[in-house]
């Protein structure tokens, strides 16, 4: 069994080692629309934009500021959380996507459950790991203030319902090349570790 699970982890690190070489370019433009998000909020609530950053600095990915004319009324929240909101847009698009009857070529199927999926789930992780442990100063502490006991729930069980809803993406995108559940949680659970580590 444990021969099993291991070769269906190489498997899926060979089938998707073409991603690897576009990864630092995708990831600029995935910050650029991860700005561009909190910058759609500040323009949706009439306000301006006043610094854009797109380029790695530091601690941080990117990072834009805004202000708002006196006397108008706007929502911190909801600019500090949209592009979170966008990413779960992405994860449930991705999940329509692989309602398709008949599968996907395996390259389109990679790239949205890479794209669309994981990488979305791991810039939410990115947040919510450094505020849910440490209470760190970010997106989610901008919109949700100090952490809670009841934050710490909901977002406990909203991951692991997103666990198992990307089990059965990757089985619906990938078929008979799907990763099994055991290989599925090793890589789940290390991908959630290397985030922990990098924010800690």
């Amino acid at each position: 069994m444990i021969k099993n699970i291991i070769q269906d982890i190489l498997s899926f690190f060979r089938s998707h080692w073409p991603h690897l070489i576009i990864a630092i370019p995708v990831a600029i433009t995935l910050t650029i629309v991860h700005e561009l998000a909190h910058c759609s909020a500040v323009w949706a609530q009439g306000g301006n934009v006043t610094d854009f950053v797109w380029l790695p600095s530091g601690s941080e990915w990117g990072h834009m500021k805004y202000s708002f004319p006196k006397g108008v009324e706007y929502s911190r929240t909801a600019i500090s959380f949209a592009p979170y909101a966008f990413w779960i847009f992405s994860c449930l698009f991705a999940g329509i996507l692989s309602l398709k009857k008949s599968p996907w070529p395996f390259w389109f199927a990679s790239i949205i459950f890479v794209w669309l999926f994981i990488v979305p789930l791991a810039d939410i992780a990115n947040a919510a790991i450094p505020y849910i442990f440490w209470n760190t100063k970010n997106d989610f502490k901008q919109a949700f203030g100090s952490i809670s006991p009841s934050f710490v729930f909901i977002a406990t069980l909203l991951g692991l319902t997103t666990l198992i809803y990307g089990f059965f993406l990757n089985k619906r995108l990938y078929r008979n090349r799907s990763l099994g559940f055991p290989a599925y949680c090793i890589l789940a659970t290390t991908a959630t570790l290397i985030i922990f580590i990098i924010t800690s």
